[in-house]
């Protein structure tokens, strides 16, 4: 059975999608949060969920292990855990999506290529989302990795910028205090829950970034 809702109508609730598709009321809600996110469908308090009449202009940016990245260049990946810590959010370190008090694992990572460093990596996992992870020694699978197979998200939000290495960074990654370096700051959140917020920090001539830019209306959405 396939639902078709012309741009501007109103969708059923939730419990009729549900209903109407056979799966969890969660399913439906995570799938509603995607798509609002993505510009096919616009949300209004008390009105209901709507098939959006426009898109705007919007640039994806994949999530991919740095890994996989590596090893698509036919090039030897290798990762080494330099800290790792349990704290607990506005102890020492902040969160800002996050409540005081939330319990947090820490972990600093470098990752290389053919035994070049290429990404300085730091990461805060929320481990009321992610438990399990406390019990991970990430002494074969990098962190990344682990959690792309492993935690599911809904969003993510990302901001890039280019930056000089300080002295420090300059020394872990192997270049001179000043190159040119590219910073990428990334929350993921499973629907309204931040899931992670890692910093990596990319040698500018060792690594790239790609994504698509989208402009489209939306006219229709077939479910």
């Amino acid at each position: 059975m396939r639902g078709r809702w012309q741009a501007g109508q109103r969708l059923p609730n939730e419990a009729e999608l549900s209903s109407l598709y056979g799966v969890s009321r969660q399913t439906v809600h995570k799938a509603i949060a995607l798509l609002a996110r993505e510009g096919f469908l616009v949300r209004r308090r008390r009105a209901g969920t709507f098939v959006a009449t426009s898109r705007r202009d919007r640039f994806a940016l994949p999530i991919e292990d740095i890994g996989d990245v590596v090893a698509r260049e036919g090039r030897v990946y290798e990762f080494r855990i330099r800290d790792r810590r349990s704290l607990r959010n506005g102890e020492g370190i902040r969160w800002p999506d996050l409540p005081d008090g939330t319990p947090i694992l820490t972990l600093e990572c470098l990752h290389f290529s053919d035994g070049t460093p290429i990404q300085h990596e730091r990461r805060l996992v929320n481990l009321d989302v992610v438990p399990e992870v406390i019990d991970e020694p990430f002494d074969v699978v990098a962190p990344s990795r682990w959690l792309v197979d492993r935690v599911p998200w809904s969003s993510a939000d990302h901001t890039v910028r280019a930056v000089n290495a300080t002295a420090e960074m300059a020394a872990l990654l192997g270049v001179e205090a000043g190159t040119a370096c590219l910073s990428i700051r990334r929350q993921t959140m499973h629907l309204s829950r931040p899931v992670t917020l890692v910093h990596f920090l990319s040698v500018g001539d060792r690594f790239s970034l790609s994504g698509s830019s989208i402009t489209d209306s939306a006219t229709e959405l077939n479910l």
